[in-house]
């Protein structure tokens, strides 16, 4: 069973002036990883009382760290630390947390407003394999691709990717570094799993397209991102804003994100032959490591999900359970926060 252990409480004292108001508590899961840290630094520095969550421990200053010590009870460990902490508003940041959370997320209760896409589109992108199949189907742009699998005759191979390929963990948050492979011959593919995706290298600029497509689809945003070159003329994993407008970047980032059904944030990359159409790499529900140079973003998400002023800041109590928990009564059992 996951417990929860608050590893530090260094946020700033709750404006104690005559009529304000208690700030908003905005809860961010996967706040150890790039993306959920820069996403909390950017509500700290909003003036939101941030509580960020992760198996791994964190540092994160004016914030509120809870640890959690296993993933298998992800779900009602941060049920209960939502009932706690009465958050309001919950915006998970890697793709594990995404799927679950996309598929559990009643078990908040229905005072908790949570940042995240259905759950067969969150699935759909936290697995690289499955989002370029789904985007080949629907006529976009991605590089030639397969598994390990798929490479087990070298006279197959060659019809799959006949050139430089990436070897890349299928899973978006996976730990596996990518491998650049100069042809498909120099890898013993009886050796490697189809945890791996194969993908046709594209030389090229890099491009991060951060994406905001809202449910009512009103106020749509891309930002591109483009791929900086270092002191030296080192490329380097630094991005800037793009200095030119990129329409066709932006084009094929929003075909993709809403062919795949995503909603809410969303970072897409992809990657231009020379003269030709841009082709997406892989693209990632929710928010990404670089929505902090695209602070539009974050005024979306929070303008599309705002603050409930009338729900009660106490712990209601139903049939004798806190909401979002549970109560079993007469033999019967039903979410405390569901109306009879």
């Amino acid at each position: 069973m996951s417990s929860i252990v608050q590893q530090s409480r260094s946020f700033a004292e709750l404006d104690k002036a005559q009529g304000a108001r208690v700030r908003r508590s905005v809860l961010v899961t996967g706040a150890a990883g790039v993306a959920g840290k820069s996403l909390a630094q950017q509500l700290i520095a909003r003036g939101f009382q941030v509580h960020c969550f992760d198996t791994r421990p964190m540092d994160i200053p004016s914030a509120t760290c809870h640890v959690a010590d296993g993933m298998p009870g992800l779900m009602p460990a941060l049920a209960r630390l939502i009932r706690t902490e009465h958050i309001d508003l919950v915006i998970p940041a890697n793709s594990v947390d995404l799927s679950a959370i996309s598929s559990g997320r009643m078990a908040f209760g229905n005072r908790v407003d949570v940042v995240v896409a259905g759950p067969g589109p969150t699935a759909t992108a936290q697995d690289r394999l499955m989002t370029a199949w789904a985007l080949w189907s629907h006529g976009i742009g991605v590089p030639d691709f397969g598994v390990p699998s798929d490479f087990a005759h070298p006279t197959k191979s060659e019809s799959i990717v006949s050139g430089a390929l990436m070897l890349r963990s299928r899973w978006v948050d996976g730990d596996q570094p990518t491998v650049l492979v100069d042809h498909p011959s120099e890898v013993d593919w009886a050796s490697v799993g189809d945890d791996l995706l194969v993908q046709e290298f594209v030389p090229g600029t890099t491009y991060k397209a951060v994406v905001y497509r809202p449910l009512d689809g009103k106020g749509r945003l891309t930002i591109v991102l483009e791929e900086a070159i270092l002191d030296g003329g080192e490329i380097g994993a630094k991005y800037t804003i793009a200095q030119h407008t990129m329409p066709e970047v932006e084009r094929v980032a929003q075909a993709a994100v809403r062919a795949l059904g995503l909603t809410g944030p969303a970072e897409v990359s992809l990657r231009s032959r020379e003269g030709g159409e841009p082709l997406v790499l892989d693209v990632r529900a929710g928010f990404g490591p670089h929505s902090s140079l695209a602070p539009e973003l974050l005024e979306a998400v929070l303008r599309d999900h705002p603050s409930r002023e009338t729900a009660p800041r106490v712990r209601d109590r139903i049939n004798g359970a806190p909401v979002g928990g549970f109560s079993a009564r007469d033999g019967r059992v039903f979410a405390s926060g569901a109306r009879r």
